[in-house]
């Protein structure tokens, strides 16, 4: 067994030293082959090189990097796509409540408590998750006031075609008096009992709703200009923008303005309400028959403000001319199967006031200066607004507690357009404010004063001013010139990507003054391109960006002189210009549906005006 065993292993060692010689001698003629290869490859390329020069025969470290490896670069981190999920909004020096002495009351369901924590938290997603429905619900579109129109429009010729002329009653439509634009579902328009039967049924029918001065809501056909339901009193005139329920509800919900018959001095019996587009019957008031107790403004408490509408917990947020934010527990029951809608007619209410020795000090004359005019903005579970003597605050919703705020130098009533910026981290507030003589006093004399007006572009995690443009104004004591229109954010992928446009009224042009369209680059402010208006004075009008489904943007801009234009928004010229008639002063802003532009004028009229 043993000499078989190693006689078997001897075998088997000569076996392996042939193999190895096999495997040497393949190995020295590979190196010899692939020498030559390299050699014969320098002398093709001309090398001047002698073979021996450009070959080194010494093999090398295993653990050295070879000639032809490269290291492995880094790579680059993907841009984040969206905000952090626990970014909270924090105040840095110069922006806590403190600094500018900012104290604060809550009312939680009439009792004043100094702490307040809501059960069910309130949390907004994105502008484009507010609603699933067709169309611009409330002024500028959303929780963002970033969508003032909707669909992308056709245009060839860039032309502009008055297309019909629709009466309204007293006061046509004012400051913002945008109207709203909504393509129901089918639905919710078989149950409508107030919507004509032709309506009901019409293919791809869309509504444009109307609130003016004249204190009714009217409703036309797109398409047609035809009415589609009987005019909804309100109450009293409208000067602001409604809004629309974004969770689909046939719901309306609108501020009175101002009193009967213009009564500027009057605040009594004003309110807030919100009625059913099932049946158009009043299913919200909200108000006081002698102003509201709670408010520091005991001499004014309308209601221009676009409101809100939180879907998840049912909860309205709608800030007042009386310096007071409403927080309404709706408790709304709506049946899409039999069109039943219950709400509660006083729902309770959380108030949050505040005041500053800015506000106590502006319009000393009248006792101070509160009051939220601009719709409010809403990221998450905070608002963001500014008031009347310039105060920017952010607040949390869920506690009532302000988080930040900052002195933005004088009257804002310009609803601000929110911006997420993931690759910064934080969003942008574009804001302006306008030249009010009675909060920054002049010592001109005559009807007329000049001052500073500023748009601004602020960081909404901390209310830092991130830069700030002047334009010098002139106000003349019945309104204020500077910045009142809304901006446009324009969009990313198209020819507007970059810019933020702002309409600044009432500016001084040598003897007289005129009204322009400016666009700045966003990230620092400075002006790409213009627009005159050509007109003397107050035009408050905000823009309104149209977009073609290749990217193309456009302006659309309305003045006080009667006149529609449509600007190229890369470039700011002036591609198309009607006018719809004398006396048709605008100072309420468009709405933009596809290529249909519906406005409202102060001489009693709504243009519907198509994009060619």
């Amino acid at each position: 067994m043993k000499k078989n065993y190693y006689a078997r292993r001897r075998r088997h060692r000569r076996k392996a030293k042939k193999r190895f010689y096999v495997i040497v001698s393949l190995m020295v003629i590979a190196l010899a082959a692939g020498i030559y290869l390299i050699v014969a490859g320098i002398k093709e390329t001309g090398n001047p090189q002698k073979p021996n020069e450009a070959v080194d025969m010494t093999l090398p470290d295993s653990s050295a990097t070879l000639p032809f490896e490269t290291e492995e670069p880094s790579p680059t981190p993907a841009p984040m796509t969206t905000l952090a999920a626990d970014l909270v909004p924090q105040p840095i020096e110069g922006t806590s409540p403190s600094d500018i002495q900012l104290t604060t009351g809550i009312m939680d369901n009439g009792v004043e408590t100094d702490t307040f924590e809501r059960t069910e938290p309130i949390s907004f997603g994105s502008g484009e998750e507010y609603t699933a429905l067709e169309g611009i619900i409330g002024f500028r579109g959303n929780n963002y006031r970033d969508m003032p129109s909707w669909g992308a429009a056709e245009i060839v010729d860039e032309t502009l075609t008055l297309k019909l002329t629709k009466e309204t009653g007293w006061g046509g439509a004012a400051w913002t008096g945008q109207p709203l634009i909504v393509k129901w579902p089918q639905k919710t328009r078989a149950l409508m009992t107030t919507l004509k039967e032709e309506f009901r049924s019409k293919e791809d029918f869309v509504e444009v709703i109307y609130a003016t001065m004249s204190g009714y809501i009217y409703f036309m056909d797109l398409e047609t200009g035809d009415k589609t339901r009987s005019p909804i009193f309100t109450g009293g005139p409208v000067k602001g923008t409604p809004s629309l329920d974004p969770r689909g509800y046939p719901i309306i919900y609108v501020g009175q303005g101002l009193q009967e018959a213009d009564n500027m001095k009057d605040s009594d019996e004003m309110y807030f309400r919100a009625f059913s587009l099932i049946d158009g019957e009043l299913k919200m008031k909200v108000g006081a028959a002698d102003k509201d107790p709670f408010a520091h403004r005991t001499n004014w408490q309308a209601y221009d403000s676009s409101p809100l509408i939180d879907a998840e917990t049912d909860t309205l947020i709608w800030p007042g001319e009386n310096g007071v934010l409403y927080i309404c527990a709706l408790n709304t029951s709506y049946n899409d199967e039999t069109g039943e809608l219950t709400m509660d007619m006083d729902p309770k209410k959380v108030k949050y006031r505040y005041t500053t020795p800015r506000n106590q000090s502006a319009d000393a004359d009248a006792g101070g200066r509160w009051g939220i005019e601009d719709s409010p903005v809403a990221w998450r579970n905070y608002i963001m607004f500014t008031d009347n003597a310039g105060i920017l605050q952010c607040v949390d919703l869920n506690t009532m507690q302000p988080v930040y705020a900052n002195y933005l130098s004088d009257d804002s009533d310009v609803s601000m357009v929110l911006e997420e910026a993931p690759q910064d981290g934080t969003f942008y507030l574009y804001t302006g404010c306008e030249y009010d003589e009675l909060v920054r006093p002049s010592d001109q004399s005559g009807p007329a004063y000049s001052g500073t007006a500023y748009a601004r572009k602020v960081n909404g995690l901390n209310g830092e001013v991130v830069w700030g443009i002047p334009y010098n104004v002139q106000s003349d004591g019945d309104v204020d010139g500077g910045i009142l229109a809304s901006p446009v954010l324009g969009k990313q992928g198209t020819t507007m990507e970059g810019l933020i446009i702002y309409s600044v009224a009432a500016e001084v042009k040598g003897d007289t003054t005129t009204s322009r369209v400016v666009a700045l680059n966003k990230e620092d402010g400075t002006e790409a391109w213009s627009y005159d208006m050509q007109i003397d004075g107050w035009s408050p009008s905000s823009p309104v960006p149209v977009y073609t489904s290749d990217g193309k943007g456009y302006i659309v801009q309305c003045d006080k002189a009667g006149d529609v234009a449509l600007i190229d928004g890369a470039t700011g010229t002036e591609v198309a210009k009607i006018n719809v008639g004398e006396g048709d002063n605008f100072e309420a802003t468009p709405a933009v549906y596809g290529n249909t532009i519906v406005v409202g004028s102060r001489n009693s009229h709504i243009f519907f005006v198509t994009i060619g």
